[in-house]
């Protein structure tokens, strides 16, 4: 890297600042012993507006037309994961709600199917498509993923052999046997509503839920909130002489991502397109954000946020009647 500096001329009346310019020799290429890990959540996999894989089914095991809404979207699924840098991801993290569940205050309209193991088996084939040496789930919204204190989210997590870890709430901490979590019944606890890991030598905070803004003005405040609270919680959530270097959140439906020296927080984008529950107060703000996060650690310690969030031009468009060609 080499740097030139503004300087002061001659005739120079005032003092201005010192300028640094930055050139960057190029990169030799990414290591080989660089860690990744891959961000999906909020697939919502069940309802119309989510995507889906053309080997859906319903009850009886007939298969689903695709619509040209479910091919732009399979489409653009795929698009994320031809164009993921690690192709063999050291870590895929679900971030909640694979599925969007039973709807039951809508008695399950704005679903293909209200058969929560249909939807998990789509969500699963989704899923599948990448490759991933280690696979660890979090919890959403009981509304979309639990019936009472069941979680969908565990019964897909052992279909994925995703890596079972210690919580804190509910029955994560009922029973324990060789240094895992077990629930209530003797079953392996997989999932929780929080998250803490370490991979390349950075701890990741991740939880599913954060504060929502429908204005873009001020969807970095929740954000800037949490990334706060978490740090008066030093020694609290987590051992006081360790850092927090990436916090990720969800729930949200957009990305916006915020940075302070030594740490990076972000929410991640989503796979549904608004529905009547985000419609509710209008068309503003509901504009989501398609697409996965993907977080390299090189050995040197630099974090690089690879977005991949789907182009505007590639989200599906709402169609247009034109009554001056019909007239």
């Amino acid at each position: 890297m080499h740097f030139s500096f503004g300087g002061l001329s001659d005739n120079d009346t005032f003092i201005r600042p010192l300028v640094y310019r930055y050139y960057v020799t190029k990169s030799k290429g990414r290591s080989s012993q660089s860690r990744s890990v891959l961000f999906l959540s909020d697939m919502h996999v069940g309802s119309i507006y989510a995507v889906r894989s053309p080997d859906a089914v319903i009850e009886g095991g007939s298969g689903l037309k695709m619509t040209k809404f479910n091919e732009q979207m399979y489409q653009n699924w795929c698009n994320v994961r031809d164009n993921i840098q690690k192709k063999d991801i050291d870590v895929l993290c679900l971030n909640g709600e694979p599925i969007d569940g039973g709807n039951s205050k809508t008695n399950a309209s704005g679903t293909w199917t209200s058969n929560i193991q249909h939807q998990l088996d789509d969500s699963e084939r989704l899923i599948r498509m990448y490759k991933w040496k280690e696979i660890v789930m979090t919890r959403g919204s009981r509304y979309h993923v639990s019936v009472g204190n069941n979680f969908h989210e565990e019964i897909l997590a052992a279909k994925l052999n995703a890596r079972a870890y210690s919580g804190f709430f509910g029955t994560a901490l009922e029973n324990k046997k060789d240094g895992k979590t077990y629930d209530g019944n003797g079953n392996m606890q997989l999932t929780d509503f929080y998250l803490f890991f370490i991979l390349g030598g950075k701890q990741f905070s991740v939880c599913h839920h954060v504060g929502y803004n429908k204005t873009e003005l001020y969807r970095t405040t929740a954000l800037g909130r949490e990334q706060a609270v978490m740090e008066f919680a030093r020694g609290k959530w987590y051992a006081k002489d360790t850092n927090i270097d990436v916090l990720v959140r969800s729930h949200v439906h957009y990305y916006v991502q915020v940075r302070y020296p030594g740490q990076i927080a972000f929410t991640t984008p989503c796979w549904k397109m608004p529905d009547e529950f985000m419609l509710r107060r209008g068309l503003g703000g509901t504009a989501v954000h398609l697409g996965a996060i993907e977080v390299i650690i090189e050995t040197n310690g630099r974090i690089d946020v690879v977005e991949h969030i789907i182009q505007a031009k590639d989200y599906p468009k709402p169609q247009v009647i034109n009554f001056d060609r019909l007239l």
